[in-house]
């Protein structure tokens, strides 16, 4: 996320701030205060965090007895980020009318903060306290690990480990999962939603039940607050989510077993055309792969040999690359010595005909029998093997 500052106020003293308009927060602004440990006249940040960006709101100078104090006016609840340094930093949920104080200290504001006076903060500072909970238990899995590295056993310490972070990753998400069904009206479940494990996201669009939590977040919230810019994000996203599902099922619909394949034209390496309905006649096997497709370079010597094997019982391949480049591309195919027609339109996963097949990951085959009729879609070669011997014969 780019990160924009826009400062309203330059570095002034805490004397001045606490002498502008009072300590506490009226109907229409919020106050953000505290006290902070091993400190010495730090300069201390408050940023709106937004759905598309972070903008510099406010900062000051901590007072010698480590006191800081902000006043804003905002449109509406919202995330703010209070910030020391780069990395060094707490998330905050303000509404209109909240004077939140917070104590903590200077060195390590996310381990040690604690707060009044907001209760989305509060909700907050609970997901805090579960995640850090369970990155301590990850750090000592880390440690085992890097401890018995050379040991004979280090294989079985692997799979104990790798399981034992499963679990660890399912608690925190059976947390979120509770925790979003006893706040679903706060904002604080956007960042149940998002914030990740490690690398790991917690909610999967693709998964069933994890979506059912999303769309719950999202129905509570825009019920709630329809003007929000967060909530108005997150109900876009879901709306989108939803249209290119019901997309995908329509073309599921027209790809299912035994329907006509769509035709397509495309040009080959020598910019001749090609097309789909050519090869009525044969049994097909459209391939969709790509030059910087690590697993699809490494299923092609197999339909190399799958293609040998049948090229003379009215079976050919079709090869639907969806690279960027031409160069990369044609390279790859005389490397992996494919002699079968290759063509792509170069446009990536923007492809009209990846989009025609409903391709969502590579490689990915689709089988036609000789009147051009969808028999299978993403068997392995393997797979495949099996199914053409079945249909020549």
């Amino acid at each position: 996320m780019k990160k924009i500052f826009i400062y309203s106020l330059p570095l002034i003293a805490i004397a001045i701030l606490f002498g502008c308009s009072g300590n506490k927060a009226d109907d229409d602004s919020f106050v953000v205060k505290g006290k902070l440990t091993n400190t010495k006249k730090d300069s201390i940040y408050l940023e709106e965090l937004t759905s598309k960006k972070m903008t510099g709101i406010d900062s000051a100078v901590v007072s010698e007895d480590g006191e800081f104090y902000f006043k804003v006016k905002p449109k509406d609840i919202g995330f703010y980020i209070l910030k020391l340094k780069k990395n060094n930093f707490i998330t905050l949920l303000i509404d209109k009318g909240e004077t939140v104080e917070i104590s903590a200290d200077a060195m390590q504001l996310s381990k040690t903060y604690s707060v009044s006076g907001s209760k989305g903060t509060e909700l907050i500072k609970e997901l805090d306290n579960n995640l850090q909970h369970n990155y301590a238990k990850v750090d000592s899995l880390s440690k085992i690990y890097n401890e018995k590295k050379g040991s004979p056993d280090i294989l079985k310490i692997k799979a104990s480990v790798d399981s034992t972070y499963k679990k660890i990753y399912f608690d925190e998400k059976n947390f979120r999962k509770k925790f979003i069904d006893r706040n679903s009206n706060s904002l604080a479940c956007i960042i149940a939603l998002y914030r990740q494990f490690g690398r790991e996201p917690m909610f999967n669009i693709n998964v069933k039940e994890d979506f059912a939590y999303i769309e719950k977040i999202d129905k509570a919230l825009f019920t709630t607050y329809p003007d929000n810019e967060q909530v108005k994000d997150l109900h876009e996203r879901v709306a989108k989510i939803k249209r290119l599902e019901a997309e995908r099922k329509i073309a599921e619909g027209k790809l299912g077993i035994g329907a006509e394949a769509p035709d397509f034209s495309l040009r080959t390496p020598d910019e001749n055309y090609i097309t789909v309905s050519s090869y009525k006649g044969k049994i097909l096997l459209i391939d969709f792969w790509a030059s910087w497709c690590a697993p699809c370079r490494a299923e092609n010597p197999k339909m190399v040999k799958l293609y040998n094997k049948f090229k003379s019982k009215d079976f050919s391949i079709l090869g639907v690359s969806l690279d960027r480049e031409k160069d990369p591309w044609v390279k790859a195919i005389k490397a992996d010595k494919l002699s079968w027609a290759q063509v792509s339109d170069l446009k990536y996963w923007d492809s009209p005909v990846a989009k025609l097949y409903n391709v969502k990951s590579i490689p990915y085959t689709v089988l036609l029998d000789k009147e051009g009729k969808i028999i299978a879609k993403g068997l392995s070669s393997d797979s495949l093997a099996a199914k053409i011997t079945e249909m020549v014969k």
